[in-house]
């Protein structure tokens, strides 16, 4: 039997079965918060740490001998927490008898559910929606969007918002972040939409921390303006809402609980659920997940742009980010929004976009050099280059292949061929909306006049930004 890894096909040759596990010290590690390991279903195939290596370069998972048994090690240590792991899942997507798996949270969704004091808000990714279907017997890249939002209520959530308008409002603050810094000269700016990729600079290249922005991610972005603008609103106590993220992603479970992302007082995003998780939870209440009636998502935090869908595909983010930093960086309506340069299923993307010159797609003084990198074997390349020399302005790097829709939390078994239709679903979720830039959205509009002010504004600094390098607010202009 053969897994796919990175496009090339890798066999799995077990060193022991799991019964003579029994006759080895194994350990099993439930401490992380975001990924769990079992020795005693080890079959020491030396998968996790391959697929580490071909996305990575990091190989994190390192061979260990205990007795006659061989398991694989977060750097020969314990504990997940003990090591660099950065928490991306694709060991996860790649382990035959689930030694490796993410932590589970189902139980404390359930518990929330079943408490009638508590308000419980899901939010959803834009990659679950499109890779859904391959659980119920549908095609990847099956756009299920509306029988998403349909299950999580028949589930018992109160209110269904969409990520995708959290990407929007992580765009328009993004997008003023990179102008200001092509200002004041201190580019590359990087993305902090990947929380495997902030990891990875922290651990490894802690020097560049201050080129990330610091922008939180849409996750994070939505979950404080439903604990904050959401509860005003509506006159609720935040303290008994509950924010459950269905996520493609295995490290926002990690990201859930770092330092600063309590901006409203507690955790702004309680929960995390894969992907995977979801569909177990459809699966148990026997949803019949590709012939229920479909609903929309609620008001007020349920309309997004088509610039908030294409964030699950790699270079999503940063088409995204310059659709909109195209009409603030010249002050009026660019018509240019498609940016193929940006997109495509290749490790490294790369773009001079001609800012400068008479009939550019922006028309204004310089060029911005761009660079858009899938694996963090990758983005080592472009930070090589970076400390090389070449120049960037702006530059975006996902952990897991093809982006966010080969997440490590995503429905198994997982191709490139497969990640591909997921995430050309995006990119006709994005071309069918009629508002395509994310700070042309109403509801994004609207919260900026009733709660935030503006884009960098002291209040959009407080929710909307973290401490990687937190810069000086701006003044709105009324």
């Amino acid at each position: 039997m053969a897994v796919e890894i990175n496009g090339k096909n890798f066999v799995i040759e077990p060193r022991q079965n799991v019964l003579a596990n029994q006759q080895c010290q194994y350990f099993r590690d439930f401490d992380d918060v975001a990924l769990t390991r079992d020795e005693s279903k080890c079959i020491g195939c030396g998968l996790c740490r391959t697929a580490c290596l071909q996305y990575n370069n990091l190989g994190v998972p390192v061979e260990t001998k205990v007795g006659d048994c061989t398991y694989f090690r977060p750097e020969g240590k314990l504990k997940v927490s003990e090591s660099n792991c950065t928490r991306c899942g694709q060991c996860v997507m790649v382990c035959p008898t689930g030694a490796l798996h993410e932590k589970e949270n189902i139980e404390d969704v359930k518990m929330a559910l079943a408490d009638p004091d508590k308000i419980v808000v899901a939010q959803t990714a834009p990659s679950s929606r499109v890779s859904l279907a391959e659980s119920f017997g549908g095609e990847p890249g099956e756009i299920l969007e509306g029988q998403m939002v349909a299950a999580l209520k028949k589930l018992g959530f109160d209110y269904v918002f969409d990520v995708n308008l959290g990407a929007d409002f992580t765009t328009v603050e993004e997008a003023y972040d990179l102008k200001d810094r092509l200002e004041d000269g201190t580019t590359p700016l990087f993305t902090s939409c990947c929380p495997a990729r902030v990891k990875y600079i922290e651990d490894f290249h802690s020097d560049l921390i201050g080129n990330i922005t610091s922008v939180r991610s849409p996750q994070q972005c939505l979950g404080v303006l439903i604990n904050t603008y959401f509860a005003e609103k509506l006159k609720l106590d935040y303290k008994k809402i509950i924010v459950v993220s269905i996520m493609p992603c295995v490290a926002k479970k990690f990201e859930s609980r770092r330092e600063g992302e309590d901006k409203s007082g507690y955790w702004d995003v309680d929960w995390v659920l894969t992907t995977r998780e979801f569909i177990k939870m459809v699966k148990e209440a026997k949803i019949d997940l590709r012939n229920i009636e479909p609903a929309e998502f609620d008001a007020p935090l349920g309309q997004a742009s088509g610039a908030g869908a294409i964030y699950g595909a790699s270079g999503g983010v940063m088409e995204s980010a310059i659709r909109t930093f195209a009409d603030i960086f010249h002050g009026e309506k660019i018509e240019k929004i498609d940016y193929e340069e940006f997109r495509g299923m290749e490790g490294i993307k790369k773009a001079t976009l001609n800012i400068g010159s008479k009939g550019a797609p922006f028309g204004g003084g310089q060029d911005l050099r761009v660079a858009v990198a899938t694996g963090l074997a990758n983005a080592e390349k472009i930070i090589d280059e970076i400390r090389n020399g070449q120049k960037y302005d702006y530059v975006e790097v996902m952990a897991c292949p093809g982006g966010c829709v080969g997440g490590g939390g995503q429905p198994k078994p997982q191709t490139l061929a497969v990640i591909n239709k997921r995430r050309e679903a995006l990119y006709k979720i994005d071309k069918n909306l009629p508002i395509r830039k994310a700070h042309e959205n109403p509801i994004v509009q609207q919260v900026y006049k009733e709660f935030l002010g503006c884009a960098g504004s002291e209040l959009a600094q407080k929710y909307l930004h973290t401490n990687y390098n937190v810069r000086q607010a701006r003044i709105c202009q009324t």
